[in-house]
């Protein structure tokens, strides 16, 4: 186990994609000061939207992303404008709230998935993020490497694909990336 700082945002930071923040909390820009000091990530931990806050704290799920900070600037307002390179997945455990509320967690890694060929059965997958691709904003962010491997092909789907804040979380936290695949490929509406 390792302790991480935990940043609970409404979203989901996958491996192999980047976010861009804009950070401004004192707690959250320290976070960012010491991931640069101690030359580490944090976790970026979906909240969950149904359920109650305890003690002035919205409860978030147990499985998160683990990223890095790739790229900043100061914005104005006395705000920092941070991009996270998402690497890993986290499981995590005991939580413990810094004396400025930071939350620390600790924090078991997933398995890191093998690189394997996408199955044939999802080649239609591979043809939407290629079609994708061609958009001139995505079309820096991925590679047909991404779109040869399961499990970068799930992952970018998962993150670029309008799913609900569940479905997403359901997709980071799946161990198996022909289970994701197969995931992704069961919400698609393809008669459309």
């Amino acid at each position: 186990m390792v302790s991480l700082p935990l940043f609970p945002l409404p979203v989901v930071l996958f491996p192999g994609t980047r976010m861009p923040l804009q950070i401004f909390e004192p707690r959250y820009l320290r976070m960012v000061s010491d991931a640069f000091k101690q030359g580490q990530g944090f976790v970026i931990v979906q909240t969950r939207q149904d359920e109650e806050a305890v003690d002035g704290q919205t409860p978030f799920y147990d499985v998160g992303g683990y990223g890095e900070i790739v790229d900043f600037s100061p914005l104005p307002n006395d705000r920092l404008g941070i991009v996270v390179q998402g690497l890993r997945r986290v499981r995590i455990g005991e939580v413990q709230a810094e004396a400025d509320n930071l939350l620390m967690g600790r924090c078991d890694w997933l398995a890191d998935e093998q690189a394997e060929a996408v199955p044939p059965r999802f080649e239609p997958l591979q043809m939407l993020l290629r079609e994708m691709l061609k958009h001139p904003a995505l079309k820096p962010l991925a590679g047909e490497e991404e779109i040869c491997n399961a499990v970068s092909l799930g992952f970018r789907l998962a993150d670029w694909l309008p799913f609900s804040a569940d479905d997403k979380q359901e997709l980071l936290a799946c161990e198996d990336p022909g289970r994701r695949l197969q995931l992704i490929n069961d919400s698609i509406d393809w008669d459309d």
